[in-house]
């Protein structure tokens, strides 16, 4: 099965205090076609910069992005990519949900003339039809969490980069927009994922990175990773918000 997103060797390096350090140090890995990827590890271990590299928005200080064959920084054509940054900002707070889509249908270069039906199709998608003429800053944050991932879903990219989609979501809304990304998935969509909440994880996940200080230090399922842990119960499997915790404290070793 051929990948949608293959990284290779990928590094970015920052400086800090005169002194350089890696944030994303040499990680490789493939995510395939109805896939639903994970990034775990705790904060600053580099999830955001490489979701970040692979969107486009920062430049690799090395190693490759390829999207559906194709080398993010080194074809002219840029490939489709759907990015969910979340959080309040991103929209034109005084123009309706649909004119922001269709300004940003505009950026994702569908067609003119296909604009506006694209438009109602992601609204229809996440379920913001019956306010598709309300303006943005009356939306509650789980009806701009909604629309944020109408926006990546514009052209039908084949790659949805999902950052913490459920990030100060109350539990219903939450319930939803995961029900939204598993049926992206169940449609073709390659998704990566980064989330704190291990129920998101355990439930969406197909596969789960664990990285610490830029690097990966294993990979596998939900039920691998939980064997890895060595956690045990008498009386019930162990959770993966408990294997976790058990291997957390060596991704936060390796980032001394």
């Amino acid at each position: 099965m051929s990948s949608v997103l293959s990284v290779k060797k990928l590094r970015k390096v920052f400086e800090s205090n005169g002194k350089e350090f890696d944030a994303v140090d040499d990680i490789s890995f493939d995510v395939h076609a109805g896939e639903i990827v994970s990034l775990l590890g705790p904060n600053g271990a580099g999830k955001t910069t490489t979701v970040s590299m692979i969107g486009g928005y920062l430049l690799p200080t090395s190693g490759e992005v390829v999207i559906n064959g194709k080398n993010r920084y080194k074809n002219k054509i840029k490939p489709k990519v759907g990015v969910v940054l979340g959080g309040e900002l991103g929209f034109y707070g005084r123009a309706t949900a649909l004119d922001n889509l269709l300004f940003f249908a505009d950026l994702a270069r569908v067609p003119r003339r296909q604009q506006r039906q694209e438009a109602l199709r992601v609204l229809d998608l996440v379920e913001l039809t019956d306010v598709a003429n309300k303006k943005v800053q009356f939306f509650s944050k789980g009806m701009k969490q909604r629309l944020h991932i109408a926006r990546a879903l514009l052209g039908n990219p084949p790659l949805l980069l999902l950052d913490e989609p459920t990030s100060g979501l109350d539990v219903e809304i939450s319930t939803e927009i995961r029900k939204i990304i598993k049926q992206l998935a169940d449609q073709g969509a390659a998704i990566l994922l980064t989330s704190h909440t291990m129920s998101e994880i355990e439930s969406l996940a197909d596969r789960i990175l664990l990285i610490g200080a830029g690097k990966i230090f294993t990979s596998g399922t939900v039920a691998e990773i939980i064997k890895q842990s060595d956690v045990h119960h008498i009386d019930r499997p162990a959770t993966l918000e408990e294997s976790y915790l058990a291997i957390a404290p060596q991704l936060r070793r390796s980032e001394q």
